[in-house]
C-alpha cells in the first residue's frame, strides 16, 4: 500500500537533526509516514541533546517493530473517525489482554493508552497507538481525514506521558485540568480548587502532597470521582495512574497504622539489631518496597528476617517467598532461626513435592531458589504470596532473561531486595534491579544511558558519566545503601560469614568416588577398634576428600601447577580448574581489598592451596598497585620477618597469605580487620588461633571472618562439627548453665557416619571382625601444617572419653609436662602415639 501524505512541515523539521532520524528510519515506518515519528522525538518536551532525541526516536523504532511482530490488531474503533476510542488486542491468542486506546490529534500528535509502556516510557505514545497510527495511515481516506481534522476535545483531566522530568517523577505532577475557556467542558467548581491556572496548556495540580499520604489520598479520591463521571471521554492512562497511586497509598496506610504492633514484633527478634540494621527495617516499613544495597558483611539477611518476621507477627503478612540462590538455602535457614521463630520451609524434592508444599502451607515462610521459582511459577502464583524477598538480586540485572522475566511477573504486595552489587557493569542492569520495587524509579529505559552518558562521537564511544546527581536523587528514595566506613562504630567487633560454594562436576565425582572405602572403615571402627594401618588410610581418605573439596587444582597441584604458574588468572581459566573457591575468593577480595581499601589475611592448612589463592587474585592485586605476602613454613626466618613488617607498614601490601603453623603467635590486628578461612580445621581451637591473629586487644576496628565451605560434602560437615565443639567450649567458659546438649553426638563412630554420608555403612556383624590380610596402610596424602581428629590407633573408638579421663597431666618443675596413665590405658595410648608419629612423618614427603 503507498505511503501517506507527509504532515505538513513545520519549524523543527528544517534542522539537521530532523533530516538524519529520517535517514535512520529509511523505510521501516511505512505506512507511518517517518517525518511524523521524526518530528515527535524532536518536539518531547525537555532541553535533550543529539544522543538523548536519537535514543527516543530509536525507541519509537523498537515499539513500531514489536507492533507488527506481536501482530496487535484494532478491535473496536470509533464512529465516526478519526479521532475518539480505539480497543486494541491479539485475537488469536487466547486470554490476551486488550487495551483502551485514546487517539486525539495528529498534528503535533497526542492520544493515551492504560498500558504499562505508555504510563512509563515517556514518550507520549506506545505501540498501541502506533497500531492505530499505522491502521489509519494505510488508508488514504482516513489518513487524509487525520491530516484535516481539527484536534478532539480533551477529557477535563488528561495525564501527560512525555514530561520534561529528569530527577525523581512524581506521577500526579503530571496531571492536568483543560481550562474553562478551552474547547472542553468547563470543570466543575470544586475540581478547579485543586489546579493551579495556567496563561496557556493545561492547568496543573496546586500541589500533589508530596510526604503527607492522608492528604495526598484525598486529593486521588477527588481526582479519581471526576475520572470515574467523565465514562467513556476519561483519559485512560489517568484511570490506572490514579488506580496505582491509591493503592501504594492505602499499602502505606496499612504499615502506618500497624506501626505499633511492627515495633513490638521487632522488640522480641532473636538476635539484636543494631543501630543502623533497624534503621533498614524502618525505611523498608515506610512503604513496604526497598532495594537494600548494603555493603558486604553488614547483615542484609538479618534486616530481610526480621523485616519478614515482623509483618507476620503484626498480622500484615500470612505468607511469603524468599527466592535465594539455591546454594545459601541452608544458610538463609539456618539465619532464620537464629533470628526468628516465624515459621520456615524450606521448598526442595520434585516437581510434585514442591507443588505439595506451597498446596500446604497456609500461613509462614518458604525459601526456594531461582531455577525452581521459573519451574514453579504456576504453583507460586497460586499461592499468592504477601511478601517477597529476592537475595543476590544481580540474578535479574537482564531484563530479557527468562529468571528476570519470570521474578517479575509476581505481584506481592511488599516487596525486598537484597544486594550488594546493586550496579556490576552497566546502569541498565540497576535500573533492571530496581524496576521489581519501584518500575517509575529509572524510567523510561530507554533514555538512561544516553542521558548518563558522556560520549566522544556522539553516539558509540564513552568517555564517561554525566548527570549522577539526578541518578541520585531518583535512587534515594528506593534503594538504601551503606558502606562500612558509615556505620563502623554500630558494627559488633566480630562478625562471621559462611560463604557455602558449590562443588563442580569434577569435584562432585572425585568425592564421592571416596564414600565407600571410608564407609568400609567406618563399619569396622563400628564393630572393633581400628588398628594403627586402618586408622592412618582412614585419615588419609578423610584428607584426600578435604583436599578435593578445596579444589582439584590443589590435589592435582603437581601437574597444574606448571601450566598455570606465569598465566593470568582470568575467571575461564579458573573455571576450567575445578575449583570454585578460588573465584568465590575473587569476589571477596574484589570487595574487601580493592573496593573497600582493607588489609586481609587469608589461612589455609595447604601450603598449595595458599599458592593457588594468590594466584588467583594477582590480577585485582597488581591492577591496583597492590601485592601479597606469605608467612608459613616454607620461608626463611628473616623473609618471615621482612614480609611481617612490610604488611604493617606498607601500604601496597594488602594481603598476608598465613598457614596454621607460619601464624601462630603473630599479632596483626594493627594491620588488618578481615580474615578469610579457605577451609575450616577440624578443631574449633585451631579456628580461633587464625581469627585470634587480628582479633586482639589493640584491634580497634570491628573485624569481619569469612569461612568458605563447600557444600554437600565432608567440609559441610565438618562445619556442623566445629560449630558443635564452639558450643561446648562456649558452655564450659563462658556459659553458666549446668548441662549443655548438642544437636548430635559427638562419638568418634557417629563423626564418622555424617561424614560418609549418604554412602552406605556396612552392616553390623554379631562376630568380631579381623584386618583384611590385604589391607596395608596407605601413606597419608597431609600438607605441611597437618591437623587431623585424633583418635587411639588399636584402642577402643568407643572409650576414647574414658582414656582421656583416666591420665593425669601436670606441668613439671623445668616447665616441661608430665603425662601418667593406668596400665589399661597405656597401651591405648602409646599406640595413639605411634600413629600420630607416622602420620605426620609423611609431611616432609608431601609438604
Amino acid at each position: 500500500m503507498p505511503e501517506a501524505t507527509p504532515i505538513d512541515a513545520a519549524p523543527v523539521t528544517e534542522s539537521e537533526s530532523f533530516e538524519a532520524l529520517k535517514q535512520i528510519a529509511g523505510r521501516r515506518t511505512r505506512p507511518i509516514p517517518a517525518d511524523l515519528l521524526a518530528r515527535h522525538a524532536l518536539e518531547l518536551p525537555g532541553t535533550w541533546d543529539w544522543p538523548v532525541r536519537r535514543a527516543a526516536f530509536e525507541a519509537i523504532l523498537r515499539r513500531l517493530a514489536s507492533a507488527r511482530a506481536q501482530e496487535i490488531a484494532v478491535l473496536e474503533r470509533p464512529r465516526p473517525g478519526p479521532w475518539g476510542r480505539y480497543v486494541l488486542g491479539r485475537p488469536e491468542v487466547e486470554g490476551a489482554l486488550v487495551y483502551d486506546v485514546r487517539l486525539a490529534a495528529g498534528k503535533p500528535f497526542r492520544g493515551s493508552c492504560d498500558c504499562a509502556d505508555f504510563l512509563r516510557g515517556s514518550l507520549g505514545l506506545c505501540k498501541h497507538l502506533l497500531t492505530v497510527v499505522a491502521d489509519l495511515a494505510g488508508n488514504n481516506r482516513a489518513w487524509r481525514a487525520v491530516v484535516g481534522a481539527p484536534a478532539a476535545p480533551l477529557p477535563r483531566i488528561v495525564w501527560e506521558a512525555a514530561t520534561a522530568a529528569t530527577g525523581r517523577v512524581d506521577p500526579l505532577d503530571a496531571f492536568g485540568l483543560t481550562p474553562p475557556g478551552g474547547r472542553g467542558r468547563p470543570p466543575a467548581g470544586s475540581l478547579v480548587r485543586l489546579f493551579r491556572p495556567a496563561k496557556a496548556g493545561p492547568w496543573r495540580l496546586a500541589t500533589s502532597h508530596t510526604g503527607a499520604p492522608e492528604a495526598r489520598m484525598r486529593l486521588v479520591r477527588a481526582l479519581q470521582d471526576h475520572v470515574g463521571a467523565a465514562g467513556a471521554s476519561a483519559d485512560p492512562a489517568a484511570v490506572v495512574v490514579l488506580a496505582e497511586e491509591r493503592a501504594r497509598l492505602e499499602r502505606i496506610a496499612r504499615l502506618r497504622a500497624a506501626a505499633p504492633r511492627i515495633e513490638g514484633a521487632l522488640g522480641r527478634t532473636k538476635r539484636r539489631l543494631y543501630s543502623y540494621q533497624k534503621t533498614g527495617v524502618a525505611r523498608f516499613f515506610t512503604e513496604g518496597r526497598l532495594v537494600l544495597a548494603d555493603d558486604m558483611g553488614l547483615g542484609k539477611t538479618t534486616q530481610a528476617i526480621a523485616a519478614a518476621g515482623a509483618l507476620f507477627d503484626s498480622g500484615l503478612v500470612r505468607r511469603g517467598l524468599f527466592v535465594v540462590p539455591a546454594s545459601l538455602k541452608p544458610q538463609w535457614e539456618r539465619e532464620w532461626h537464629a533470628v526468628s521463630d516465624t515459621p520456615l520451609r524450606v521448598v526442595d524434592g520434585n516437581a510434585t513435592d514442591r507443588r505439595a508444599m506451597y498446596q500446604s502451607t497456609r500461613r509462614g515462610f518458604l525459601v526456594t531458589n531461582y531455577e525452581q521459582v521459573v519451574r514453579d511459577f504456576d504453583a507460586i502464583w497460586a499461592w499468592a504470596p504477601d511478601m517477597v524477598v529476592l537475595d543476590e538480586a544481580q540474578r535479574i540485572k537482564n531484563w530479557a532473561t527468562k529468571t528476570a522475566l519470570t521474578i517479575k511477573r509476581l505481584r506481592p504486595l511488599y516487596r525486598l531486595v537484597l544486594t550488594g552489587t546493586p550496579m556490576e557493569n552497566r546502569i541498565e542492569e540497576l535500573a533492571s534491579i530496581v524496576e521489581w520495587v519501584d518500575d517509575r524509579a529509572l524510567e523510561p529505559k530507554w533514555r538512561l544511558v544516553p542521558w548518563h552518558s558522556a560520549y566522544a562521537d556522539g553516539k558509540r564511544e564513552v568517555i564517561g558519566a554525566r548527570n549522577l546527581d539526578t541518578l541520585r536523587a531518583r535512587l534515594a528514595p528506593v534503594l538504601l545503601r551503606r558502606v562500612r566506613a558509615e556505620v563502623l562504630a554500630q558494627l559488633p567487633s566480630r562478625q562471621d560469614t559462611t560463604v557455602p560454594v558449590d562443588l563442580s562436576a569434577e569435584q562432585r565425582t572425585a568425592h564421592d568416588d571416596l564414600l565407600q572405602p571410608i564407609a568400609v572403615l567406618a563399619g569396622k571402627a563400628r564393630r572393633r577398634p581400628l588398628t594403627p594401618p586402618e586408622f592412618l588410610k582412614l585419615m588419609t581418605l578423610l584428607a584426600t576428600q578435604r583436599m578435593i573439596a578445596n579444589g582439584m587444582a590443589q590435589l592435582n597441584f603437581e601437574s597444574t601447577w606448571p601450566t598455570i604458574r606465569g598465566r593470568a588468572p582470568t575467571p575461564p581459566l579458573i573455571e576450567s580448574l575445578s575449583s570454585p573457591k578460588l573465584l568465590e575468593l575473587r569476589e571477596l577480595v574484589s570487595s574487601l581489598v580493592i573496593t573497600q581499601k582493607r588489609k586481609v589475611v587469608v589461612f589455609s592448612q595447604w601450603r598449595r592451596m595458599l599458592d593457588l589463592a594468590a594466584w588467583a587474585v594477582s590480577d585485582l592485586l597488581a591492577t591496583d598497585g597492590l601485592r601479597a605476602l606469605f608467612f608459613t613454613g616454607h620461608e626463611r626466618g628473616r623473609r618471615r620477618t621482612q614480609n611481617l613488617v612490610d604488611f604493617h607498614d606498607d601500604p601496597t601490601a594488602a594481603m598476608l597469605f598465613l598457614s596454621d603453623a607460619g601464624g601462630v603467635g603473630l599479632n596483626l590486628q594493627k594491620a588488618a580487620n578481615a580474615c578469610i578461612n579457605l577451609e575450616l580445621p577440624w578443631n574449633p581451637a585451631v579456628l580461633e588461633q587464625r581469627i585470634g591473629r587480628i582479633h586482639r586487644i589493640g584491634q580497634k576496628r570491628p573485624i569481619d571472618v569469612y569461612n568458605l565451605v563447600s557444600r554437600a560434602c565432608i567440609e559441610e560437615r565438618i562445619a556442623s562439627l566445629v560449630s558443635d565443639k564452639r558450643a561446648l567450649f562456649k558452655g564450659l567458659f563462658e556459659g553458666t548453665t549446668d548441662q549443655l546438649r548438642f544437636d548430635r553426638s559427638s562419638a568418634l563412630f557417629a563423626v564418622l557416619e555424617r561424614i560418609v554420608e549418604p554412602a552406605q555403612l556396612p552392616p553390623l556383624s554379631s562376630q568380631p571382625s579381623t584386618r583384611d590380610e590385604d589391607e596395608s596402610a596407605v601413606d597419608p596424602l597431609v600438607p605441611e601444617d597437618t591437623e587431623l581428629p585424633i583418635a587411639p590407633a588399636g584402642g577402643g573408638v568407643a572409650d576414647v572419653a574414658q582414656l582421656f579421663q583416666a591420665l593425669h597431666v601436670e606441668c613439671a618443675p623445668d616447665g616441661g609436662l608430665r603425662i601418667e596413665a593406668p596400665p589399661h590405658a597405656a597401651a591405648a595410648l602409646i599406640s595413639m602415639f605411634e600413629g600420630m608419629a607416622k602420620l605426620l612423618g609423611g609431611t616432609s614427603r608431601t609438604a
